[in-house]
């Protein structure tokens, strides 16, 4: 059996930091993914849509590595959002096996519908703070964030 020490330094308390951080990341995709279903879409089609609208003219090497997803994932996502009309997919004239990605109108409205779900988001997160605590809290996350990059390159 742990003594009572070697047990306290296994558990998680909830005011941990990392702990919050994870807490409020699921929180999070959960109220994304909750306003998404509301317009048929997950939240890999999302971003690929609001990546495209970003970068007109893509090539799905890009989406890919942006998504973090293999290029036969992508495939597939690009394949729904097309068969769906919100993209097309143009061949390059100088590389027939290369297809730059374009937004239909049907997909830039809906560009639209989903910058708004991160919108109502960001200000359901920063409705409770004070405008120094939110600053604050932008200040110390910035910090976390370039602290693990440099460990996690």
């Amino acid at each position: 059996m742990k003594n009572r020490e070697e047990f306290d330094l296994m558990k998680f308390e909830q005011d941990d930091t990392s702990e919050l951080i994870y807490t409020l990341s699921t929180l999070q995709y959960n109220y994304i993914a909750h306003r998404l279903k509301s317009i048929q879409l997950n939240t890999l089609q999302a971003r690929s849509l609001n990546y495209i609208s970003l970068h007109p003219g893509t090539i799905q090497r890009s989406l890919s590595d942006y998504l973090g997803k293999k290029q036969a994932t992508v495939t597939n996502i690009l394949k729904l959002l097309e068969d769906r009309g919100y993209l097309l997919r143009k061949i390059q004239a100088d590389n027939e096996r290369q297809k730059n990605l374009f937004l239909t109108m049907a997909g830039e409205k809906l560009v639209t519908d989903i910058q708004k779900i991160f919108i109502d988001l960001n200000t359901l997160i920063n409705e409770p703070l004070a405008k120094s605590e939110h600053q604050d809290i932008l200040n110390s996350l910035l910090k976390i964030k370039e602290h693990l990059n440099n460990i996690n390159p």
